[in-house]
């Protein structure tokens, strides 16, 4: 008989794994002889909860789940190949796929807390390779107890929330993404997730091109002109994570916004113009600040996926946030919602998001609750 006695991940993206076995005989129980097979796993039953188990046994936190995954091997690269290792001797065997249909629960610390299929007997094919990011340091939930003269009870400390730009990612699969990414000092409550999401952006093809914007560099209010407000730095994922996060902090460390209002659409029409192959266009925004330049939205020629950012609990959403993405013709984004009908709504009828209920009017998004 054999089983499985412990899975290791090996690499993120595309996902593999290392699966070490033991193997016994009826007719002697209590030898044992172990071996190793590494291979890949596919998409199949690989969820949400798969992902962050893989990254909890890196010690790490889930920051980008993408199913049907993107990847071809290079001549050079030999991770298409499974590997089966007896007494330290390794060699290759002929297959890709090695396991898949896990079945984890939301407190899975590892790939070894779940069930899967017998190894080998997966119904992957060559398409249907998975990515992980992982990034930080998980930090199990603690426990406290209380005791009383009669009661003891467990309270349980739950982790932070998802992040909001990873949550809204990981509930979709766009590709080829263009950001415009307020970096003023109003958003730095965001930056650690911001962050955190490009240092994943080379081990993935989600995103190609960051515009970070900080409102004008260092210009003074009354001088900044709509349109050519400045203070935006561009820089494609292709040129390497360490210019995209040298390229952010010049952008923080130029500007922090001055007054309220920023360049958002400025902002965007940079990136669009900056990466026209980019089909996603994402604008991660600041829920307390209305853009100044909201007559430039009529420019626009990509559908806007608003990320709106600094969003606490009971505070409603800024209702020109909402007309960015109605009137490019995209959609809106929180921590735990998403509005992507937008573009049905017609004069006069309202919409509830969040704590606000929101009537379209002639001009644009009136709160009205």
């Amino acid at each position: 008989q054999r089983k499985i006695v412990n899975i290791t991940i090996t690499k993120e993206a595309p996902v593999r794994i290392k699966v070490d076995m033991e193997l016994t005989t009826p007719q002697s129980p209590t030898s044992k002889q172990h071996f190793s097979v590494e291979g890949m796993i596919c998409h199949n039953g690989f969820d949400r909860n798969a992902a962050q188990a893989a990254c909890r046994s890196k010690n790490k936190k889930l920051q980008m789940f993408s199913t049907n995954y993107e990847w071809e091997a290079s001549s050079t690269d030999l991770h298409d190949k499974c590997y089966f290792e007896y007494n330290s001797d390794p060699f290759v065997v002929p297959c890709d796929f090695i396991l898949d249909n896990f079945s984890c629960t939301s407190d899975a610390t590892s790939l070894n807390d779940c069930t899967y299929t017998p190894l080998f007997q997966h119904q992957c094919t060559n398409d249907m390779h998975v990515g992980i990011g992982c990034a930080g340091t998980y930090e199990p939930p603690t426990t406290t107890t209380t005791v009383s003269t009669s009661t003891k009870a467990s309270v349980v400390t739950p982790t932070p929330d998802e992040q909001t730009v990873t949550g809204v990612l990981n509930r979709h699969n766009w590709t080829d993404i263009g950001a415009a990414i307020d970096v003023t000092g109003s958003m730095s409550e965001c930056y650690a997730q911001i962050d955190q999401w490009m240092a994943l952006s080379h081990t993935n093809k989600l995103v190609q091109y960051f515009a970070f914007f900080n409102d004008g560099d260092k210009t003074e209010d009354k001088d900044k002109v709509i349109g050519s407000t400045g203070g935006i730095y561009g820089v494609h994922t292709s040129e390497g994570i360490s210019k995209v996060l040298a390229t952010l902090k010049t952008a923080k460390t130029n500007g922090h916004g001055g007054d309220g209002p920023e360049n958002d659409i400025e902002a965007i029409l940079y990136t669009i113009a900056n990466c026209p192959t980019c089909e996603n266009i994402i604008h991660i925004a600041d829920n307390g600040v209305t853009p100044r330049d909201l007559i430039l939205l009529n420019r626009v020629t990509k559908p806007i996926k608003v990320i709106v950012c600094k969003l606490s609990a009971g505070t409603p959403i800024n209702p020109k946030l909402l007309d960015v993405a109605h009137k490019t013709g995209g959609s809106l984004h929180t921590l735990d919602s998403d509005v992507e009908s937008l573009g049905s709504l017609k004069v006069g009828d309202t919409l509830r998001i969040g704590s606000g209920v929101y009537r379209l009017d002639a001009t644009g998004f009136v709160r009205i609750a």
